[in-house]
């Protein structure tokens, strides 16, 4: 075999079992409190069996130091949570968020310290 075949079948072999890979990766999300936005859409059930729909994410505001934002939810069935910390279950993951309703639904403000390494 010649040494260009060999790189050109290689190449494409390790490309071929990087792919799967890559899409398993891409995939995954950050969890809701560190991006928000990648969970637009995602339905979520309360404790109380309420199910949720994360509809609005506003003012966000991201620096080095903090994250800022407001979670706007709808109630697909079951009404409004009451204020108050619900665990949220959806994507897989549990979420303890302090909602508050409002006219359009209900609202989580979250105001996080984002981790720095020292």
């Amino acid at each position: 075999m010649k040494r260009r075949d060999f790189m050109l079948r290689s190449g494409a072999a390790g490309a071929a079992l990087a792919l799967p890979l890559g899409a398993a990766a891409g995939t995954r999300r950050l969890p809701l409190l560190d991006d928000p936005r990648a969970w637009l859409g995602e339905e979520f059930t309360t404790g109380e069996g309420r199910r949720l729909r994360l509809t609005e994410v506003r003012g966000v505001r991201v620096d080095r130091d903090t994250l800022q934002a407001d979670l706007r939810f709808s109630a697909l069935d079951g009404g409004e949570p009451c204020l108050g910390i619900h665990e949220l279950h959806g994507g897989g993951e549990a979420h303890a968020l302090y909602l508050q309703p409002c006219s359009d639904g209900s609202v989580a403000c979250i105001n996080r310290l984002r981790r720095t390494r020292a």
